[in-house]
């Protein structure tokens, strides 16, 4: 009734005053070697947050990232629903949870055709920020443009009307390797809704890199 839709209103404003803000989008780009999942693992993912880390291939899809419909036998009766990939089932665990950190870690993401992979999750990457002087604090890192998708928000809030934004207590973290040229190649539109670091490759800083190359006066470093 409408005492019991009132409560659960003032319920969700509640919960959202004590959701996490601040969530990105960050991606990690350099040679291999350079220590990107090691920072990844070590300065961004800490313990007891909650982390699901997933690799893009040439064969990944945008059915594999977000989720796809698939038949499901149930009393001897076939049907078909939508099942949940990674990004929606986390989605879902930082809606739900807003005290909680969530962390979806994306490897390789040039090795797969990222625009085709994020579909209209694309739209999602825009964050609210402070640079925009326009939102609460609160809001910063909450997505500033929703989408609508019902097998995501049905999944999601179980209501399939319901507008999709990805909440600012879920990041995305991602690495990109810049040395093999066999790879997807992201646009512009596509990296400015990232926060890019550039991971140096320290080569003198290799424990061996004084070391003189066996039959040659020649460093290692250099």
């Amino acid at each position: 009734d409408e005492r019991e839709v009132l409560a659960e209103d003032l319920l969700s404003q509640i919960n959202e005053k004590d959701r996490i803000s601040g969530g990105s989008n960050i991606l990690l780009y350099g040679v291999p070697g350079s220590g990107k999942s090691w920072t990844i693992e070590h300065e961004y993912v800490r313990k007891g947050v909650h982390e699901q880390r997933l690799v893009f291939h040439p064969d990944y899809t945008y059915s594999d990232f977000v989720g796809q419909i698939l038949p499901k036998v149930e009393n001897d009766k076939l049907k078909y629903e939508f099942t949940a990939g990674p990004f929606t089932t986390l989605l879902a665990k930082a809606w739900n949870n807003p005290g909680k950190e969530y962390y979806l870690v994306i490897e390789e993401i040039n090795r797969g055709n990222a625009p085709a992979i994020f579909g209209e999750i694309f739209q999602l990457l825009d964050r609210k920020t402070e640079d925009s002087h326009r939102y609460d604090p609160s809001e910063y890192g909450e997505s500033e443009y929703p989408i609508t998708n019902s097998d995501i928000a049905t999944a999601v809030f179980g209501d399939p009307e319901e507008k999709i934004r990805i909440p600012s207590n879920m990041w995305i973290l991602a690495t990109m390797n810049t040395a093999d040229q066999n790879v997807f190649t992201l646009d512009t539109a596509f990296q400015r809704r990232w926060k890019l670091h550039h991971m140096k490759n320290d080569v003198m800083s290799a424990g061996h890199s004084k070391t003189k190359i066996e039959g040659s006066e020649i460093e290692w470093g250099t």
